[in-house]
């Protein structure tokens, strides 16, 4: 069970990725110990987790955009190893392990007449007992990673195992194809190549343009360089009409020009969204791309106690950046509990 049912904490912080841990132990540091950080992965930094090839560098900063840590969570440029050890080793030393609740899907936030936000969970990702739990602040650091675009042809529910939207379920000696022309596709692709546990995978990497336009200079960069040694297979410039079950029990996609191929698996990398159904349900007002419209000193929304931080708010993927927003907003709710 996630918590005691009626039991209502002061700050419930919904991701558990940088911006998330940042949150929990700028609260602790605050004097607020009545707290939950809910995440669907089974960690925090599920994203470096999943995403970062073994040894691979974390750095603060982002497209050569430089960040400076103005709360009290920093952390050193390292490894991806090291730097889950050193964020394991900050939670410890804060001591807010106890306050992270995984494998636990939010679907919904809402604010009651009590002014009391209610979290609704995903019936298949909650425990035993536990339906809602509410909060008297919320704030969202959830990864645009989290709620992919989707294509507009439909897929046949025989499917559904094998066309997937991150590399999660990725097996080493498959050929699987990555659709998409943005920086996550070209992260996925680029990043199966490289993979010391997936050395027998095929990658091809589909994209309705011939060439790469959207993605930042080194991804670009990265993919280029596999596309041109034959790494990367190229199926560029060609929009997919159709899927269906192959003969061979694989995936058939029919092209739109009159080709067909087979893979093992599809991943569609089509861009990222921000949360819009808990915006939307709770009241907050988006503007372009559906951005929540915030306090960019305190980053709270419209919605009194509803905060929104880290890659939800930007798409500047920093860590520094995020662990300065949650240093903001823990600051602010802090001002108001005290």
């Amino acid at each position: 069970m996630i918590q005691e049912n009626g039991k209502v904490v002061d700050i419930a912080i919904i991701g558990a990725g940088p911006g998330g841990m940042a949150s929990a132990i700028e609260a602790k540091l605050a004097g607020i110990e009545n707290i939950v950080v809910i995440d669907k992965a089974p960690h925090h930094n599920d994203m470096i987790h999943k995403f970062y090839k073994k040894g691979k560098r974390v750095d603060k900063d982002w497209m050569g955009i430089k960040f400076e840590f103005t709360g009290n969570v920093t952390f050193d440029e390292c490894s991806k190893e090291e730097y889950i050890q050193q964020m394991d080793d900050k939670l410890n030393a804060a001591g807010v392990l106890d306050k992270f609740e995984y494998n636990h899907e939010i679907k919904r936030v809402t604010k009651g007449e009590d002014g009391l936000f209610e979290m609704v969970f995903d019936s298949d990702a909650t425990s035993e007992g536990v339906e809602t739990m509410k909060a008297r602040n919320v704030i969202l650091s959830v990864g645009r990673m989290g709620k992919p675009n989707k294509p507009k042809y439909k897929f046949g529910r025989e499917l559904k195992d094998v066309l997937n939207f991150n590399l999660s379920k990725v097996q080493n000696g498959e050929h699987v194809m990555i659709v998409g022309g943005g920086d996550t596709a070209g992260e996925y692709a680029y990043g199966l190549v490289e993979l010391e546990d997936m050395e027998d995978c095929v990658v091809t990497l589909n994209y309705r343009k011939a060439e790469i336009t959207r993605m930042n200079p080194i991804n670009t960069e990265m993919c280029n360089k596999y596309l041109d040694n034959g790494k990367i297979l190229n199926k560029m410039g060609v929009d997919i009409e159709s899927v269906e079950p192959s003969p061979a029990g694989k995936i058939q996609v029919n092209f739109t020009d009159g080709t067909t191929a087979e893979y093992d698996r599809a991943v569609y990398a089509l861009g990222g969204t921000t949360p819009k159904d808990i915006l939307v349900n709770s009241g907050v007002k988006t503007g372009e791309w559906d951005v929540p419209v915030y306090s960019e000193e305190t980053f709270e929304t419209n919605v009194e106690g509803l905060y929104t931080i880290g890659d939800v708010v930007t798409d500047q993927g920093s860590i520094a950046l995020a662990f300065n927003h949650a240093s903001d907003a823990v600051k602010h709710i802090a001002s108001k509990i005290k």
